[in-house]
């Protein structure tokens, strides 16, 4: 089932839903116990480098990107025809003090960005003690805002290491508090961000970025998966399909396309 017509008006005029069901409990836990797995065979450091396009690089992510009750969900948002071109898993250790910084997600997609959708789902839950994302409602209808260099030093989590340059007024904040398996939906100029970890229990979620196909130019250096329906225009590459995870080759292919070019 897609989302409510009531749902889809409230994210269009806050730029945000949350908390929004999709899989099951066990499906997240079985994701993550796969993603754990892949942990313990290739050391503790693999899972916080799948970012850019980690649905190639992890074959449980790439079912994810996939999963029909999400595509249900988004579908309502961006159509039928549905593709993915970016996607990172965000692992927050406890006591960590990785955050990430005030930001939008804000591409090169101009006047589509209401065809863009971000899917944050949860694998473990999502608290204000473990570093919950945070949005401020309505601030979509800035669009797209001046982003400057986040402090040096700072350990932020956005690997362009950009924030927002004008005033965020935090005390319009929301947390989006999510239990394994649910999922938050928000717009791409939506201001959002996550502080650390203060817990003794990990978070862990997967930021997947749903399009559909005339977001691209014609010409436009993008590639993308599609998940449901057709890329009738073709305007958008084609991602190599994973069959293993940590594939060397895919990984190449990710460090080369996967970091998205920002308007910031």
């Amino acid at each position: 089932m897609g989302l409510s017509r009531t749902e889809v008006e409230r994210y269009r005029d806050q730029g945000f839903l949350c908390p929004v069901p999709a899989l099951t409990s066990a499906e997240a836990a079985q994701c993550m116990r796969e993603l754990e797995d892949l942990e313990s065979r290739n050391g503790r450091n693999v899972l916080k480098s799948i970012r850019g396009k980690g649905h190639l690089i992890s074959l449980s992510l790439y079912k994810l990107v996939c999963h029909p009750a999400i595509l249900d969900l988004v579908e309502s948002i961006v159509g039928p025809n549905i593709l993915v071109w970016n996607s990172s898993l965000f692992l927050k250790e406890p006591g960590d003090p990785a955050y990430v910084q005030w930001h939008q997600d804000v591409y090169d997609f101009g006047a589509n960005s209401d065809a863009v959708v971000s899917v944050w789902v949860a694998l473990l839950p999502s608290t204000r003690e473990n570093g919950a994302m945070r949005v401020i409602p309505g601030s979509w209808r800035q669009h797209h805002v001046q982003h400057v260099l986040s402090p040096p030093g700072a350990p932020t989590m956005i690997r362009d290491n950009l924030e927002i340059g004008v005033e965020v007024d935090e005390t319009k904040a929301v947390d989006l508090l999510l239990e394994p398996g649910q999922i938050s939906m928000h717009h791409m100029y939506t201001f959002h961000g996550s502080p650390p970890n203060r817990s003794a229990n990990r978070r862990c979620g997967f930021a997947i970025r749903y399009v559909a196909p005339h977001v691209a130019n014609k010409g436009d250096p993008y590639a993308a998966t599609v998940v449901r329906g057709t890329d009738p225009l073709g305007h958008f590459g084609k991602d190599p399909v994973p069959q293993r995870d940590l594939d060397a080759e895919i990984i190449g292919y990710v460090d080369r396309y996967g970091k998205p070019r920002l308007t910031k």
